[in-house]
């Protein structure tokens, strides 16, 4: 442990070091990256044992700092993201697939508090290429009305009464999570999805929260894991 001389002369050079740096920013600026540039290994070797053993200090450090600086930051991976296309769509898929809840977790709560924003996204979508919009609801109809060969009456009101479940009932399970779903998180899912060949029925409707549902998207059950 320091004395009280060593500390004082720590703290003085410090100060001193900080004023110089506050007087010569250039000389300073171009110090730094030659010392960077000459002992990559160490500075990296430091900064990781640094990381280890602050990990909180370093975490804060960065919250404050992003919190602060947004426009910077968004405008830096805009730059980096346009001189670095391949190399950040690569990392994005990389990323994506080993992260695929977190992102669909991530996704879902972003949806459902941003649904206003979404949805004028879209509908400013559908004006820009009303051709696509059409295309994709057409394709819907047509394997949802495809579904629907053979359904018969009983089965139309077993439907209905699925839809009225989902919309209406104060206690409803996802069927995936088994966890109860409050009023306006829930979708009825195609267990089979109608784009893989599963059938508009009521053995192949199930209520699910919002979340599991959009992880699952065209996912076939074993996909999932989820055994029937």
């Amino acid at each position: 442990m320091d004395d009280q001389a060593t500390i004082a002369r720590k703290k003085k050079k410090a100060e001193h070091d900080a004023v110089y740096r506050a007087t010569h920013k250039k000389e300073s600026a171009a110090y730094s990256a030659t010392y960077y540039t000459t002992h990559k290994k160490e500075y990296a070797a430091r900064s990781a044992a640094y990381h280890d053993t602050h990990k909180k200090e370093v975490a804060a450090r960065h919250a404050a700092y992003n919190a602060t600086h947004k426009k910077e930051i968004a405008e830096k991976r805009v730059i980096y993201r346009a001189a670095h296309r391949k190399e950040a769509t690569a990392y994005n898929a990389a990323y994506h697939v080993s992260h695929r809840k977190e992102d669909a977790i991530r996704g879902a709560a972003y949806r459902a508090t941003h649904r206003k924003e979404i949805n004028a996204l879209i509908a400013a979508w559908r004006r820009r290429h009303p051709d696509k919009g059409n295309a994709h609801d057409a394709k819907r109809r047509a394997l949802k009305k495809g579904a629907l060969i053979g359904v018969t009456i009983s089965q139309l009101a077993e439907i209905a009464e699925i839809y009225r479940r989902a919309k209406e009932d104060p206690k409803v399970r996802c069927y995936l999570c088994g966890k109860l779903i409050p009023l306006g998180h829930r979708h009825v899912d195609h267990i089979q999805p109608l784009s893989k060949g599963g059938a508009h029925r009521p053995s192949n409707l199930a209520v699910a929260c919002d979340k599991c549902n959009v992880s699952k998207s065209a996912k076939l059950p074993s996909e999932i894991g989820l055994l029937l």
